[in-house]
């Protein structure tokens, strides 16, 4: 496993926008926030940059990442939100140019899309993660910053959760253990079949959503189906899946649609898991060794990080 550069206070991180624009308001608070810990910041030009509804062209965008990748001054980058666009983005990266100067990314949301394209075409892990003028902006949770800066400082071999206190539920039971891959569900989806999807078997699946309806959140799950994604993973993570009820529509709850999918499982699964678009979460180390073990109620994440 690749490791990635550590991040002591005074470490250099850059704000990227490789998806919707930012408010500008919202990318300053966050700013101000990460300066607050010690931390130096670089501005993209994607935070002020628009080309329609994406914070720059294809190729700025792109660019911005490439570069950001390999200047060696920069020590992390953490981008400002999600949206839509990162997909878009993929032929255009430099994956050699990544895999040799291997550094933190953190986001979620969109930029699903580009750290799991990251993970399979250059062996980077990154972090789902809070981003710059989302969680930083609006006053960042505790528990949200707790289980971000403490993985992100953690200097022993494993970073470790204890499922009950997180009021975590379990469906099937059992011990499961392989490389953490998931993230947003209709992102993963969009994935399938292209060559930036990593290799699921083995691993240990994570998935949340927000804003889905349930026929559509069934359609993303029926796609994972049919490619065999539940075949090959030894165990599954169901996070958050907020405003995805429709009441004017007579069809299943989320709750239900979720459930068909899982209850033949005989993996390890457990679900409300604080994980996805709410601000309330663990951030996941995407690409870490992960360990589900639902008779101790832990979960257990590799460090990423080199001394």
């Amino acid at each position: 496993m690749i490791r990635l550069r550590s991040l002591p206070a005074g470490a250099t991180l850059a704000v990227t926008a490789p998806a919707f624009p930012a408010d500008a308001e919202k990318i300053d608070k966050g700013i101000r926030y990460l300066e607050g810990l010690g931390y130096r910041v670089r501005r993209g030009e994607t935070l002020t940059a628009r080309e329609g509804y994406l914070s720059g062209d294809d190729t700025l965008r792109a660019g911005e990442l490439n570069a950001f990748f390999a200047d060696e001054a920069v020590d992390g980058i953490i981008c400002a939100r999600g949206g839509w666009g990162t997909l878009r983005l993929l032929d255009k990266l430099d994956f050699d140019l990544i895999a040799r100067r291997p550094k933190m990314i953190s986001g979620y949301s969109d930029i699903t899309t580009l750290q799991l394209a990251l993970l399979a075409k250059a062996g980077l892990p990154s972090f789902s993660g809070p981003m710059v003028a989302v969680e930083m902006a609006d006053g960042i949770e505790d528990f949200t910053a707790r289980h971000f800066w403490e993985q992100i400082n953690n200097r022993k071999e494993n970073y470790t959760l204890d499922l009950a206190a997180l009021e975590v539920k379990t469906e099937s039971g059992g011990r499961a253990e392989g490389p953490l891959i998931g993230g947003c569900l209709s992102l993963i989806s969009h994935l399938l079949g292209t060559p930036y999807m990593p290799d699921v078997t083995g691993g240990i699946f994570f998935i949340e959503d927000v804003g889905e309806e349930p026929y559509k959140v069934d359609r993303y799950l029926a796609h994972l189906r049919q490619a065999g994604v539940f075949e090959r993973i030894n165990g599954l993570i169901i996070g958050q899946f907020l405003d995805c009820e429709d009441a004017r529509r007579p069809e299943p709850t989320i709750h239900e649609v979720l459930y068909e999918y899982i209850r033949e499982l005989t993996i390890p699964v457990i679900y409300d898991f604080p994980y996805g678009h709410g601000m309330r979460k663990v951030s996941m180390p995407i690409g870490a060794h992960a360990e589900l073990d639902t008779y101790s109620g832990t979960l257990c994440f590799s460090n990423l990080f080199s001394d």
